[in-house]
């Protein structure tokens, strides 16, 4: 009897050891994370999978509603076109959105793009959209297969004209024209690019500028058919997208005891204006909205008595700074407001 009881008692310990470490064992597993899911192969990859393919990418988006239904996404290597008509996450995105889009892709005259659209799922906003930069002289090396679908900078171009050559007074949309006069390198202006901010009925610069826009590809034949695609009229940079001053502020609204500044930048940006009865100022007035139409209204000062003013204008790109010009009160009375 006492063998027996021995016996279930070794064999219950046994039983009980084993229990404790399959428990561990299960407590090991449960700490232990779970293995991340892989990342969506790159914009790259992606791209080689070609027409057919259904593919799951994430990347910055470079553009917004300006371009219709399109929007562009890019990595640090490439870029690639998606489109939809009816998916509103899609068209929601703006520029700096990153995402993780899922589709099938398609040859649309020439273009790589992803069409259907399958889902969208915005992973941050704000991120650094900086595109690729290019002298004018260079400006047909970005114009290939290589490049398309990314955001592109081409610096120091002297005109955009019509197809014939001839200046531009208003930019049309779904229209062709030229940079620099060169036929194989057209900027197509979308016809959603409207509104104040939008490229439709602007002019361009006349002076030398920089253009930004994303490179794009329509074509019958399935080779070239390069152009490149602005989004807004700030795509157009002057002066290296400093404010930029042009000419001298001038005194306007003219009394005994002040007057209006008014001044224009070629880019947007702050005002600010110092006023003196010497060159050494000592009044300092500031607007933070950034404007190129510049109007300061400089009450308190005496009659008939000159004024020294310095103007500038700050944004993103930096500042610049007027010197500074004398103005003059008189002794009439205040004009009435209008």
């Amino acid at each position: 009897m006492k063998r027996v009881v021995l016996s279930v008692l070794l064999f219950s310990t046994v039983l009980g050891a084993q229990a404790q470490r399959q428990s561990a064992r299960s407590k090991v597993a449960a700490a232990q994370p779970a293995a991340p899911a892989p990342a969506p192969p790159t914009l790259t990859a992606a791209r080689a999978a070609g027409p057919g393919a259904t593919v799951t990418v994430r990347g910055v988006v470079t553009n917004g509603p300006e371009l219709g239904q399109l929007r562009f996404v890019q990595d640090r290597q490439a870029g690639l076109a998606v489109f939809s008509t009816t998916n509103t996450d899609l068209h929601a995105l703006i520029p700096g959105d990153s995402v993780q889009i899922t589709g099938t892709l398609k040859n649309y005259n020439g273009l790589l793009e992803m069409d259907p659209v399958a889902s969208v799922t915005k992973l941050a906003s704000g991120r650094p959209v900086v595109p690729i930069e290019v002298e004018a002289a260079d400006l047909a090396t970005v114009f290939t297969d290589e490049y398309e679908g990314r955001l592109i900078r081409i610096k120091g171009l002297t005109s955009l004209t019509t197809a014939t050559g001839t200046p531009i007074e208003a930019l049309k949309g779904n229209t062709n024209y030229l940079l620099n006069g060169q036929r194989a390198t057209p900027v197509r202006i979308n016809v959603a690019s409207m509104g104040e901010k939008g490229l439709l009925e602007k002019t361009p610069p006349t002076s030398t500028f920089d253009l930004i826009g994303t490179v794009s590809q329509f074509t019958q034949n399935g080779t070239g058919g390069y152009q490149l695609l602005p989004r807004l009229y700030t795509d157009f940079v002057v002066a290296g997208g400093l404010p930029a001053i042009q000419g001298e502020p001038i005194p306007t609204n003219i009394y005994r005891n002040g007057f209006t500044v008014l001044f224009q930048t070629a880019n947007p940006g702050t005002t600010k204006v110092e006023y003196g009865k010497t060159s050494a100022l000592g009044t300092v007035i500031n607007l933070p909205a950034p404007t190129t139409s510049h109007s300061v209204d400089i009450p308190n000062l005496e009659p008939s008595t000159s004024y020294y003013v310095r103007v500038s204008s700050t944004n993103a790109a930096g500042t610049s700074t007027s010197a500074a010009v004398p103005m003059l009160t008189d002794n009439k009375k205040k004009p009435a407001a209008k």
